[in-house]
């Protein structure tokens, strides 16, 4: 008995030290290098070189969307930085319009290096638009800079095979403007093969390749070999397909280009806000950007770009420092295989009288109680914090301690009902029910996504392994669960604790759950491991299970008592003033992101909360005051320049135009109004996806986010001897003089984000049959 408690107690102490090794090289290896000084050598790319560039282009800190007299002044910086590094830029204009009734002019800025051979060529893109409540630093300053970087390093090394096209677009925070006019209009488009783009959605943490071209396994290999700190997985390629966010790297996969796209998410409680300026622009993060982008980019200059293989691939990296991948082609049967060798074992194993039956079926169920135990603790634990007032938004300012709460949980449960299940399906019942889910998993996930399945795959292929020497060897089972267990429980932290520990920064508290479900599911091969703990007496048979208990609940505790806002990451609070250009009635609204007025945002007038705003589309709770009616904001004008009957439809000529000279103005129609043929400027706007119109309950958006003095032509057309009721509207950044208070009052711990404060004139407009 001793020298079983002897061995449990090194067991667990071994598997304690293999997992935190393991958790510490994954947060070691999610650092981005250290930044390069500008007098690195000519042929390296350098981040302090860029952050003088970024400087220049945005160091005075103005927000500059799209048409703004700001962004014109940015877009002559730019022309300058290129023409000083010996290119010659040229400015591509062009209207167009989203899939999301977004409409718009751009201005796109270009640039070329001829390569040698013609007729192919490769695309390096970013943005330099920013969002009207920021000034885009990171988003996508930092990708302009990096690429303008690259531009410099392209003049200092030999001539690539294949021309390279600088595209550093317009109008992408509008709804990807700007690359959709290069792809349709611009005599270049049609050369491109491949396309690198850099963006970014948070303003530190390294720089992810997080989505590919269909021909992915020819995109890893390029970028395998050349990536000096790779930062990739296609868990991020897989689950980034299930989630509606689109970049100019969206534009250009239609379009039929191979490539990747880069951002760094770290710190995303500052994107799309005013603390998206230079002195938050990591410049570690901006060195790893361009330690990415510019090795991909020159692969594929000098790359077969004729006809690459619709092949795709499984990958990861390890501690950034090595990409692992394999066609994803292999991955089911490879899957099956493992299942097949795993099950083999096992009932070698039962055949033998090592593994009793009943213990197998003991270790299928602790499995499975085990992931049922951890997702419901999860979720009770989300709405306690919740309730707690400690994740009142989705990006906190101290999400530490949360995510601690939430791995310690998953420890919690996995040491716990390790040990209790241990009771009937001992040590060699629980590795066998652990695995055999395993690589039930990894068959499931790599037949229905096998870009995920290798967090699965990779740990069960061990144990088969490893289980083949010990199910055909003599020695008991139980002296032999220790390496058995260890290793692959090994291999499954390294393939999963890096993607997990990136979960929070690109879903924030919505995904605290399954962050605790993962972890739960990457830490059930130390069940069997806790097993063995039934041996040990008193303390020390409970110990691991006592100190992840504590550890979540200190953390939770923690969670609870830090403050939720900080300076550094604040509360988004947009303020508005809107007023019914029909009846003069005005009114002033906050949207809190967190759904609840900050105190001195509170006191500031007499808000009254309403489960639904003042105009029909909005289905969201908001705060509304009475305020003073404006004679100086003049109502937007929707004018039938035209109507003519054409069979059981009325086809109108239109024009939406904004008698103040806002930026921007929309026009929207009812539910079931039945507009067809909606063409702005003469360009096609594409039917609005079907999650677009519920969120805007049941109402059609047509809007032009850089709206002309003249204004903008709309045609369309809609069921003849029918009225419409449509509504116009217009918007201006800012609020009026008259709102200067709320300005004052919103805390330091809030900030205005996206569009940031804006005053919205509103009519109606009858269309009659």
């Amino acid at each position: 008995m001793a020298e079983e408690s002897a061995r449990a107690v090194r067991q667990i102490l071994l598997a304690g030290a293999v997992l935190a090794a393991v958790l510490l090289l994954s947060i070691w290896g999610l650092r981005p290098p250290a930044p390069k000084p500008e007098n690195a050598p000519a042929t390296s790319f350098s981040a302090r070189r860029a952050q003088a560039i970024l400087n220049r282009l945005v160091g005075d800190g103005v927000p500059h969307p799209i048409g703004s007299a700001a962004n014109d002044a940015v877009r002559a910086r730019l022309l300058a930085e290129l023409e000083r590094l010996g290119y010659k830029p040229e400015v591509q204009a062009g209207f167009s319009c989203d899939i999301y009734g977004s409409c718009g002019t751009v201005k796109n800025v270009l640039a070329r290096l001829d390569g040698l051979e013609s007729g192919s060529a490769v695309l390096l893109a970013a943005h330099y638009d920013s969002v009207p409540a920021g000034p885009g630093a990171s988003d996508d300053g930092a990708g302009t800079a990096t690429a303008l970087e690259i531009a410099r390093v392209l003049k200092n090394i030999p001539q690539p095979r294949h021309a390279i096209v600088l595209l550093i677009d317009d109008g992408e925070e509008a709804g990807l403007l700007g690359a959709l006019v290069f792809v349709d209009k611009h005599r270049w488009a049609k050369e491109v093969r491949a396309a690198v783009n850099v963006d970014t959605r948070g303003t530190s943490g390294p720089s992810l390749m997080y989505e590919t071209g269909s021909a992915n396994e020819w995109i890893v290999r390029l970028y395998a070999n050349g990536a000096a700190r790779p930062a990739t997985s296609s868990i991020f390629y897989t689950v980034y397909k299930q989630i509606p966010n689109d970049t100019d790297f969206t534009v250009f996969k239609a379009a039929g280009y191979q490539g990747a796209n880069f951002a760094y998410i770290g710190d995303v409680a500052q994107y799309h806000t005013p603390l998206d300026n230079f002195a938050n622009v990591n410049p570690s993060s901006l060195q790893h950007d361009g330690e990415n982008a510019l090795p991909l980019l020159l692969a594929l200059a000098n790359a077969d770009l004729s006809n690459p293989l619709q092949k795709e691939a499984v990958f990861f990296d390890v501690f950034e420092h090595w990409t692992i991948w394999w066609s994803a082609s292999w991955t089911l049967t490879v899957a099956i295989s493992t299942a097949i060798m795993l099950l083999l074992e096992i009932g070698w194993l039962m055949l033998k009288k090592r593994l009793a039956a009943s213990a197998y079926l003991w270790g299928l169920l602790g499995w499975l109680v085990i992931m049922m135990v951890t997702g419901a603790s999860g979720w009770v634990l989300q709405m306690v914090l919740r309730k707690a007032g400690a994740t009142p938004v989705n990006w906190i300012a101290h999400p530490v301690p949360v995510q601690v709460a939430f791995w310690s949980l998953g420890l919690a449960v996995v040491s716990s009902l390790g040990l209790v299940f241990g009771r009937w399906a001992g040590s060699s019942g629980l590795w066998a029910g652990v695995w055999t889910w395993w690589a039930v998993l990894a068959v499931v996930i790599a037949w229905q996504m096998p870009g995920i399945s290798y967090w699965f795959l990779d740990a069960a292929a061990v144990a088969a392994i490893l289980g083949l020497p010990f199910a055909l060897g003599s020695n008991d089972a139980a002296r032999g669960a220790g390496w058995v267990a260890i290793l692959p429980m090994a291999a499954a932290a390294i393939a999963g604790f890096g993607p997990l520990l990136l979960f929070y920064d690109a879903l924030g508290c919505d995904a605290l759950v399954l962050i605790s479900l993962l972890a739960g599911l990457l830490l059930t091969p130390l069940a069997p491991v806790c097993a063995e703990s039934r041996t040990l007496r008193g303390l020390a048979r409970i110990g691991l299970p006592s100190v992840a208990v504590m550890a979540t609940i200190l953390a939770a505790f923690s969670a609870i008592v830090v403050p939720a806002y900080s300076a550094k990451a604040p509360e988004r609070v947009n303020f508005e003033y809107w007023q019914d250009g029909d009846s003069g009635k005005s009114q002033w609204m906050v949207h809190p992101d967190s759904g609840r007025l900050q105190e001195p945002i509170r006191v500031a007038t007499k808000f009254r909360y309403v489960d639904k705003g003042p105009f029909p589309w909005g289905g969201n709770p908001v705060f509304l005051a009475d305020a003073p009616s404006l004679d100086n904001l003049a109502a937007p004008t929707f004018t039938i320049l035209e109507s003519t009957l054409v069979g059981d439809k009325r086809a109108y000529r239109s024009l939406l135009r904004s008698e103040r000279g806002a930026p921007k103005a929309s026009v929207l129609f009812p539910p079931g109004a039945g507009i067809e043929s909606v063409r702005m400027e003469g360009e096609p706007l594409p039917p609005e996806p079907e999650r677009e119109r519920k969120s805007l309950n049941g109402w059609a958006y047509f809007s032009c986010p850089s709206m002309p003095a003249k204004g903008v032509e709309i045609t369309f057309t809609l069921p003849a001897g029918t009225p419409v009721e449509v509504y116009a509207l217009d918007e201006t950044y800012g609020l009026p003089l008259e709102g200067l208070f709320l300005v004052k009052a919103r805390p330091f711990t809030a900030t205005p984000s996206q569009d940031g404060d804006v005053t919205v004139v509103s009519r109606r407009v009858q269309l009659l049959p």
